[in-house]
């Protein structure tokens, strides 16, 4: 019962749509009863009157000749069962020539049947009947040609079999439609009537696209925009510039053409204005994409990029939209018929400018990290971001990037605070209130302080020289910061008690709407100010300074201006009495020099002993207050005697001039310049004060031994009364410095002579070839050649020196093998017997420093 329903009421709908009941033409001789009027009412069987007779003659002789010209008109304009390319009536002669007076007189019949025939019962109107069988046929003849045309496979041919198919159509039904109107008188009613067909006709054939119609219209309409629409940035010589506008000619007249040919045909309704509005959306962004994406320079006319502006490339897109865009959508709806007003050209550069910021936004860490070239790009971003929703959704997306592309364990804390640099100038430049930038920087800022290297490396650049910015030195420090710390903005901060109330700022605006309820405008960008806020609090930061000016105050250096620059600033950020003891630390040095060159005028005999000594030493000494100064470690060992002589003169030198005051020898923490004569060389070199007691117990005072001395490990420490690991690290400088030699046994030999270190090679290089002799295997010992191997050492390397930069500072083997093969994509097949051996060649290179079964990088 359900599905009976539903066909009736398909029915019932396609019957109000299509009339099934169309007449037929009718024949135009038919057989008849005598006495029976053609294609008349049936006479009546009952007698009637002689009036009642005549009457039915008459009215019968009426239906008769409607009959007849119906039959004459509609055999003349019944549309064939088939569609081809060809016109199936052939040309319709001009009215004046056509000489068929009996269709004239028969449409002249249906046209005016209520005058002419009053007396015809059955009547109905040609134009009507012509509309009929013109849906009918099209519904099952010309629907299937284009269903078949739409299977092709090659878009163009779609488009003109389907076009073509449509035009004979067309012709087709026009044919009978002209015939027809021929009839009427009234030019006015002539239009009307074929208006309306045509409407009628075009409507029908817009609701019945097939869907490779449609495909292949996408497709030729978006090869036809993409080319008129697209960019011309890589057109550099004058004459392809000519020859790409003369294309782009060619193919607006292609597509106008095509647009013509549509139209009259009737597929340039409602289905293709809208297919052509998504066409177009798409080529205006694929147009901003592919022109834009990566460019933050502005663009010529001709869409060239010019490295020498500023400015973004809002303004070329903005004449883009006017100039291209829009020209091109007046053509095609002036073409349909329609209008293109101001408003919507200027909607559509609104749109652009949107999906151009959208771009911005998705390259503003990009943006960050190539300031402050890409500018041009912040402009554009500046320009177009004004409302809350869009300055919400870039601080998202930049989020969203931060956390993907820089805070992880594979970025150094160096590309961070690089980073995060770059972001405050960038952000002050996009937005000077600074709102934005505290939106994205919560994350980075909880990160840094994470990382126990950052505040190091900050006060670092910050002490170093600003003349090195373009060296090498660069890549390893914040060295820009130096350079900031020079600007007059950073050496002269302003204390105004009304500096908020802004009187004098005549460039003054209201604070952003999403700024926060305790929003405070900020002065400048102040990148160091913001930095240092950025890595915790204020005791930490004055902490990791004061530890860290102490070992530039304990250097060699002649002076220290940067030192004392920095400290200025440090103090009119954080006050006098937060880096006092710094202020102390700064004037011991100063005053050191002082008290040293007075102890040693007034210590003559000092000097003069020191020049009889066979091997004199010049001293000079540092003198710390030690409740000022960090704890500094303590690590005692004993100095050579007439080291040891100075030291006790200086003490009783510096209580007379000092009473009440001791002198404690911090001996580890000092510098040594020491000259060592060798057989065949002499070597003058500066190194630590235990790593020259070490090579100074080698020395051979009485002289009574023959051949190059040797020391053991235990016995040097047994000497000098020294920690292991400086002992082990001064014994590993003067292998390094070709000094020392180990021959076994932890027992280490002076190299008097280089030949006997390059035959002691050459013998382990020999033996290690017989081994291989014999093995027919390489040394386990000997680097590999491999390329491959190579560079998978190098990748292993630089993995490790992240986990030990940015995981934890020192890291037991097993924990480094662990990570290793978790974290490594490809995994790691190195056993821990090769890992440590890597890792044990690193040591020899100064790269790795082994320390408590721990390894950590040496700082450097």
């Amino acid at each position: 019962m359900t599905a009976s329903r539903v066909r009736a009421r398909k029915s019932k709908v396609l019957r109000s749509v299509f009339q099934t009941d169309v007449s037929q033409p009718t024949p135009l001789l038919l057989p008849t009863v005598p006495g029976e009027p053609f294609g008349g009412p049936l006479a009546s069987s009952t007698s009637t009157t002689r009036l009642a007779n005549i009457s039915s003659l008459q009215t019968a002789s009426d239906q008769v000749r409607w009959d007849r010209a119906w039959h004459t008109v509609t055999s003349r304009i019944q549309l064939p069962a088939s569609v081809a390319v060809e016109d199936s009536f052939g040309t319709l002669p001009a009215e004046s020539q056509d000489r068929d007076a009996s269709f004239y007189e028969s449409l002249a019949l249906l046209l005016g049947a209520p005058t002419a025939l009053p007396r015809a019962t059955h009547t109905e109107d040609v134009l009507l009947w012509h509309t009929h069988q013109v849906r009918q046929h099209f519904v099952h003849h010309v629907l299937p040609l284009l269903a078949a045309c739409a299977a092709q496979g090659d878009h163009a041919q779609v488009l003109l079999s389907s076009v073509q198919t449509l035009e004979a159509a067309h012709r087709q039904y026009l044919y009978g439609l002209t015939l027809i109107v021929r009839g009427l008188e009234d030019e006015a009613a002539k239009s009307l009537v074929v208006d309306k067909f045509k409407r009628d006709l075009h409507a029908i054939i817009g609701n019945s696209w097939a869907r490779g119609l449609a495909e292949a219209l996408r497709g030729v309409l978006s090869r036809l925009l993409a080319l008129i629409l697209g960019s011309n940035r890589n057109v550099l010589a004058s004459g392809a510039g000519h020859r790409d506008e003369g294309r782009m000619d060619t193919t607006r007249n292609e597509l106008l053409g095509l647009l013509e040919s549509l139209d009259n045909v009737g597929l340039a309704g409602d289905k293709f204005q809208v297919l052509f509005a998504e066409i177009m959306d798409e080529c205006m962004s694929d147009f901003i994409r592919r022109t834009y994406t990566g460019v933050w320079t502005a663009l010529d006319v001709a869409g060239s990029v010019n490295p020498s502006a500023s400015s973004g490339c809002m303004a070329h897109l903005c004449g883009w939209v006017e100039n291209h865009y829009g020209r091109l959508a007046v053509e095609v709806f002036s073409r349909l018929g329609g209008q293109v007003a101001w408003t919507d050209v200027e909607r559509w550069r609104d749109i652009a400018v949107g999906r151009l910021a959208s771009l911005r936004i998705k390259e503003l860490f990009d943006i960050v990290l190539h300031w402050p070239e890409s500018k041009g790009g912040l402009e554009d971003l500046r320009s177009a971001v004004a409302t809350p929703q869009r300055r919400l959704q870039l601080t998202d997306t930049f989020s969203a990037t931060l956390q993907k592309r820089l805070l992880h364990p594979g970025r150094s804390t160096l590309d961070i605070l690089q980073t995060y640099i770059s972001m405050i100038r960038t952000f002050h430049q996009l937005d000077s209130s600074k709102v934005l930038l505290d939106r994205v920087v919560h994350a980075l800022q909880l990160y840094l302080c994470q990382r126990d290297d950052a505040i190091r490396i900050v006060v670092t650049g910050l002490l170093s020289n600003p003349d090195r910015v373009d060296s090498d030195e660069s890549k390893q420090r914040l060295v820009e910061l130096a350079v900031l710390l020079d600007e007059a903005s950073q050496q002269q901060r302003s204390h105004v008690d009304d500096e908020d109330l802004d009187w004098d700022d005549m460039a003054w605006v209201p604070d952003p709407v999403d700024a926060g309820p305790n929003y405070k405008r900020p002065k400048n960008e102040d990148v160091i100010g913001t930095l240092i806020n950025a890595l915790g609090s204020q005791e930490i930061f004055i902490k990791e300074f004061q530890m860290i000016i102490a070992e530039r105050l304990l250097s060699n250096q002649a002076g220290f201006q940067q030192e004392i620059k920095v400290l200025s600033l440090l103090k009119k950020r954080f006050g006098e009495n937060a880096l006092q003891n710094c202020d102390v630390m700064v004037k011991d040095v100063y005053d050191s020099r002082r008290v040293d060159a007075l102890l040693r005028k007034n210590l003559p005999s000092t000097d003069g002993q020191q020049a009889n000594h066979p091997h004199p030493v010049n001293y000079h000494s540092k003198i710390l207050s030690r409740l000022f100064w960090p704890s500094l470690p303590k690590a005692p060992f004993t100095v050579p005697a007439h080291v040891a002589e100075i030291q006790r003169k200086y003490e009783a030198g510096f209580q007379q001039l000092k009473t009440c005051r001791k002198l404690t020898w911090l001996d580890h923490l000092g510098m040594a310049t020491v000259r060592l004569d060798l057989d065949d060389r002499t070597l003058e070199q500066e190194c630590k004060t235990y790593e020259a007691a070490v090579i100074y117990a080698f020395q051979d005072d009485e002289g009574s031994a023959h051949g190059p001395q040797q020391r053991t490990f235990n016995t040097l420490w047994e000497k000098l009364m020294i920690d292991e690991d400086l002992l082990e690290s001064a014994l590993r400088f003067w292998v390094s410095k070709r000094v020392l030699r180990e021959v076994g046994n932890q027992t280490y030999e002076v190299l008097e002579k280089l030949d006997q270190d390059e035959s002691a090679n050459a013998g382990d290089d020999a033996g290690s070839a017989d081994e291989a002799v014999k093995t027919s295997q390489p040394s386990p010992r000997k680097p590999k050649t491999d390329p491959k191997e190579q560079e998978r050492r190098t990748v292993y390397w630089q993995f490790i020196v992240g986990m030990l930069t940015n995981s934890s500072p020192a890291m037991p083997l097993g924990q480094i093998a662990m990570m290793m093969k978790m974290l490594i994509a490809d995994g790691c097949p190195w056993n821990n017997e090769e890992l440590q051996e890597f890792l044990g060649e690193k040591i020899a290179e100064k790269e790795l420093e082994l320390s408590g079964g721990k390894y950590r990088l040496v700082k450097k």
